[in-house]
């Protein structure tokens, strides 16, 4: 039986604060993130981290529940800090995590050993490339992509190869990107404002630039999934910034209309 919403609060909140007990956001952490993001050096890790309970709430209504003894599998590609990881492990689910933490030295060694004490399997192979095929023998029942189609510079059609082979026969992948339609981002056009990444981010980052490349609209996440060849079963469109009343009467269309809204994730199947 599925948590119900404050109780998942509740436990993402403790997974977090695990995570972050081991791997503190400091400014050596934040100098390493910016060497390939410039804009990482100010970023307000733990403001994310914190909102994305919601980003995690919304993905965890779309996991199949384990039922008649059979632990459902998940592969988490870009997990990042494995907050989304963990909380899924703890959830009763069989987590991989996969991460390119080799991109960081060694400012993830204790997370990533925290995350294997947990029973989570982590990797560290970069699924947006071409694998050999001996790294892609394990199946899943859930792939998670979430925030990072949007860092790709690059076509993705690697990824999605990948991800079809590990993809379990009656599996499903679930994609996460940033609304290029966010209500608040037409607002910035009105005013004459970019809402691309400062261009002093991407003269300042070393190459491969991992900021936002390429933002999604609805019709393209429906493109894509035509492409990929995969079948859409489900959209869902939600916020995670707009905190203060305030904030939501400026901007009342993204609570409305779905495509005003944040973030978009979709559920897609064979």
């Amino acid at each position: 039986m599925k948590l119900k919403k404050q109780e998942f609060k509740k436990l993402y909140v403790k997974c977090l604060n695990d995570i972050l007990h081991i791997r503190p956001i400091d400014q050596q952490l934040r100098d390493v993130l910016a060497i390939y993001e410039y804009g990482y050096k100010d970023y307000n890790f733990r403001y994310y981290l914190e909102r994305s309970w919601i980003r995690a709430w919304q993905v965890y209504k779309l996991l199949p529940d384990n039922v008649d003894n059979k632990t459902i599998k998940i592969l988490d590609i870009g997990s990042f800090f494995g907050n989304f990881a963990l909380c899924f492990k703890r959830l009763g689910y069989d987590v991989t995590a996969d991460e390119v933490y080799s991109y960081y030295g060694n400012t993830f060694v204790k997370l990533r050993a925290f995350l294997e004490q947990e029973g989570i399997k982590v990797l560290d192979e970069d699924f947006t490339i071409s694998l050999p095929e001996t790294l892609l023998q394990d199946k899943y029942d859930v792939i998670l992509c979430l925030a990072v189609l949007e860092h790709l510079a690059y076509s993705p059609e690697p990824l999605f190869n990948n991800i079809k082979k590990v993809m379990a026969l009656n599996g499903c992948l679930i994609l996460e990107v940033p609304n290029l339609t966010y209500w608040c981002k037409r607002m910035q056009l009105l005013k004459g404002m970019s809402i691309l990444t400062p261009i002093e981010f991407i003269y300042k980052s070393k190459t491969p630039y991992m900021g936002h490349n390429h933002e999604y609209t609805e019709q393209e996440l429906k493109s894509l999934s035509q492409l990929v060849g995969l079948n859409i079963e489900q959209f869902v469109f939600y916020n995670y910034s707009l905190v203060s009343l305030r904030a939501k009467f400026i901007n009342m269309p993204a609570l409305l209309f779905n495509n005003c809204k944040e973030i978009i994730a979709v559920k897609l199947k064979r």
